[in-house]
């Protein structure tokens, strides 16, 4: 018999689940560090591409706009320095909080009674008694779900309007926004249906009417307010818009009117009232000033009538 040679083992295929020596040791093949290695590009005559093209991009064709030097600089709306906190945005959600409280203990949070004794608007009230109730109804509300989607909106619009505006401005902008709000709810009622002892309660025409201004603050400061975040803040407040308005078709408790209200009027407002003095080198005037004192005055007396049942 012819003796064979011993037969070298099988390798174990990559495959297998036989672990493969890693690192490689000393009497590793010098083949294995091969495998990884990087290999260049070659075209089809053998020489190596660099992977440069041949001709440079031209990035002003492709749509590049180079930078304006004069262009001053993007502002976030949420962030602007030095006007601290949203003080107003705060204390309208206090006031808001109050009035439901007080009727939520006594156990007449969404009775309509109660509501039309505390200030709620009505066609059936004339005189001053009505003037009053354009604003003292803005801080009712019918129930913990109006309140708390009235609320949350407010807190994702407020602070910004807050910032882009002067306080006293934002107050104007809650005190004649609101009553906008209100009036037109009324005279629409009072014309369809003539007087009638239907209320009409709820912050949601403030909530238009400061969607309105921020519409409008963006429009006049489109010129350092980023591309993105013009639509994007565009988009935030038509969706919103549209889902009230969708809802107001399909509820027939919801005041769309109210609501076209106080956009109009927070729209035409954000177009005069003076922006806070980070974003406009125009000083504040007197007369708007004193507008926003007034005001105030005029928020308290509504949040006031609501806490006085008549």
């Amino acid at each position: 018999m012819t003796e064979q040679p011993p037969r070298e083992p099988e390798r174990p295929a990559h495959h297998s689940m036989t672990p493969l020596p890693w690192p490689p040791g000393p009497s590793a093949p010098a083949s294995t560090h091969a495998e990884f290695e990087q290999v260049e590009p070659q075209s089809p005559d053998g020489h190596v591409s660099q992977g440069v093209p041949e001709e440079p991009l031209d990035l002003i064709a492709a749509g590049y706009v180079p930078p304006d030097p004069d262009e001053q600089p993007g502002i976030e709306l949420w962030r602007l320095p030095g006007n601290g906190p949203p003080f107003v945005t705060l204390l309208l959600l206090l006031g808001w909080a109050v009035p439901f409280a007080l009727l939520s203990v006594r156990g007449e949070g969404a009775d309509s009674h109660a509501l039309l004794a505390h200030g709620a608007n009505v066609t059936q009230r004339f005189g001053v008694d009505a003037l009053w109730r354009f604003e003292s109804s803005t801080f009712l509300h019918a129930g913990p779900g109006h309140v708390f989607f009235n609320a949350l909106t407010l807190l994702m619009f407020g602070p910004g309007v807050e910032r882009l505006f002067r306080r006293t401005s934002m107050l104007t902008l809650l005190a004649a926004g609101g009553a906008a709000a209100s009036a037109a709810s009324f005279f629409w009622r009072l014309a369809q249906h003539g007087v009638s002892t239907d209320i009409s309660v709820g912050g949601s025409g403030v909530l238009f009417a400061l969607g309105g201004a921020l519409l409008a603050a963006a429009w006049r400061l489109r010129a350092r307010l980023a591309v993105g975040r013009a639509r994007a803040l565009a988009a935030a407040v038509i969706f919103l818009a549209a889902q009230a308005y969708v809802g107001g078709f399909q509820h027939l408790g919801t005041d769309n009117i109210a609501h076209t209200g106080g956009l109009l009027a927070g729209a035409i407002l954000g177009l005069v009232l003076p922006l806070d003095t980070t974003l406009s080198e125009e000083p504040p005037g007197r007369a708007s000033t004193a507008l926003g004192v007034i005001s105030g005055f005029v928020l308290l007396a509504g949040l006031a009538r609501t806490l006085i049942e008549r």
